[in-house]
């Protein structure tokens, strides 16, 4: 049985791991994550059986990884340690159908319990799924998880070659299909299982993220002539429905290569959406690379000439669209650090954007994105409220508007004080105050608290962060002052006005 312990603390996963007699509950294979996104990227080649998760995690805290697991393992069972007790998150833990929710500190007597009970469950479902005929669809599906590693037990392979049926000497083909509309991936599953049904052509079908399958055909030496074509065709099932294809190989070991390239011609759908079909024909083409200049040229033209940074970064997405391969991944880190400068630069982007209230909500964002076209959405939306703030503030002074980006950029600091400011403008702060208020029409001590309670009740509207958190992000020293404050203001606490105002 399978075991991940995703939590950011390394010795409360070490400590676990050498605590508890796992073996004693049939527990031998234990992985480790120390954040959501590894636990992510882990389960998916992993497939672990219990997922001990901590809630408050970096990245992907425990809930968003628990929401995209579930789509990629439904199998697996989760289970939940958190010291934040609160209601909310006990009704997502359980929506999510956990089958238990630790409290920390941990208590190792009721961890055991936890997996003790979640074991229950992992061999109540193997006794059906065998009873059901649905262990060697599973068994299967492990088999090409393992292949797809480019490190792998070779007697293990052939191993469960002969258990699953599945041939240990024939020409292989891999390939990764998607449909578009994720809320359909699903489908995929019977529609491949009745195109292949009468071809003679023997296959294995495992999920990966984001509702991808990776498809792994065997076929025989009469069939190598049309395999491919066979596999184009599956391009045409539905609606929607796209492939990247690798390569042809007569080596089982070699499929994790093959896998590699379909996973790679996939990605190129980012920057060719309109495409259905992508695979290489004649060889692997050099990746290209990003000019390193980039970054300094886009935080150049943002603070030399604003108006311009909307036509260059179309013209630059144009131009990584145009030119060949890519990374992704190196797309999406250049598109979260631009985001990233832009936000930094005007911070009051947070308030104005819907569904932007963090940095890392802007990067999320970004890595989420199913094509290019959708990034530079987000962008032309960032770009528009950067325009409208800058246009807003070219009526002030050079002092006002510092001191706005100033106190935009240090909100979250509760000590954060107009003689601070001034210290920093190198005037008194009397002086910047008579300044401030003869051009914005309030005190720079008002303006702060009119920044932080309109920050506020835009990160209230997000249902995934705590009030504390809130407080903390806005610059109120504590909860409590946060919501005497916040009552003062609204007449409403800001629990009440979340439930009023935030459906």
């Amino acid at each position: 049985m399978r075991l991940l312990i995703a939590d950011d603390e390394d010795y409360a996963r070490e400590g676990l791991i050498e605590s508890i007699p796992w073996e004693k509950y049939g527990i031998d294979e234990i992985m480790q994550a120390k954040d959501g996104r590894e636990a992510l990227t882990i389960s998916g080649w992993f497939r672990p059986d219990i997922v001990l998760t901590d809630i408050r995690m970096p990245k992907l805290n425990g809930l968003e990884f628990a929401e995209r697991l579930i789509r990629q393992c439904p199998d697996s069972k989760l289970l939940f340690m958190s010291g934040y007790m609160e209601i909310e998150y006990l009704k997502k833990a359980i929506s999510l159908d956990a089958v238990e929710f630790v409290e920390k500190p941990i208590e190792l007597d009721k961890v055991e319990q936890a997996v003790k009970k979640a074991v229950t469950f992992v061999r109540e479902k193997e006794l059906f799924e065998k009873k059901e005929g649905q262990w060697q669809k599973l068994e299967r599906q492990r088999l090409l998880n393992m292949l797809k590693l480019k490190t792998k037990d070779k007697a293990l392979i052939e191993k469960l070659c002969r258990e699953v049926g599945f041939p240990e000497k024939a020409g292989y083909l891999t390939a990764v299909l998607w449909n578009k509309n994720e809320e359909n991936a699903g489908e995929l599953e019977p529609l491949a299982a009745e195109f292949w049904k009468d071809t003679g052509i023997d296959y294995l079908l495992t999920m990966l993220d984001r509702g991808k399958y990776l498809f792994l055909g065997a076929f025989g030496a009469f069939q190598q002539s049309r395999i491919r074509e066979k596999c184009r065709e599956m391009a045409g099932l539905k609606e929607g429905l796209c492939l990247g294809i690798g390569f042809e190989t007569d080596n089982l070991m070699a499929v994790a290569a093959s896998s590699e390239i379909a996973l790679l011609n996939a990605e190129q759908s980012f920057f060719k959406s309109e495409r259905r079909i992508f695979e290489i024909e004649d060889g692997i083409p050099e990746m290209k690379k990003l000019n390193p200049g980039l970054y300094a040229e886009f935080d150049r033209i943002l603070k030399e000439d604003a108006g311009k940074v909307t036509a260059w970064l179309h013209e630059l997405a144009e131009k990584i669209c145009g030119e060949g391969f890519y990374r992704q991944e190196d797309i999406v880190m250049l598109m979260s650090a631009f985001a990233r400068l832009l936000i930094q630069e005007k911070n009051a982007l947070l308030l104005s954007v819907e569904g932007i209230d963090t940095e890392e909500d802007a990067e999320q964002k970004i890595r989420e994105a199913s094509s290019m076209a959708e990034v530079m959405e987000l962008f032309d939306r960032l770009l528009e409220a950067f325009g409208i703030h800058r246009e807003q503030e070219t009526q002030y002074s050079r002092l006002v508007r510092d001191t706005i980006a100033y106190i935009e950029q240090h909100c979250r600091e509760a000590e954060l004080s107009v003689t601070d400011i001034a210290a920093d403008m190198h005037f008194s702060a009397a002086h910047l105050n008579v300044l401030f208020r003869k051009e914005i029409g309030v005190t720079v001590k008002q303006y702060i608290s009119d920044y932080r309670l309109n920050l506020s009740k835009k990160l209230l509207c997000n249902p995934h962060i705590k009030v504390s958190e809130i407080a903390e992000r806005c610059g109120y020293s504590n909860a409590n002052y946060f919501s005497k404050v916040f009552r003062a203001s609204e007449n409403m606490t800001p629990v009440e006005y979340r439930k009023e105002n935030c459906k």
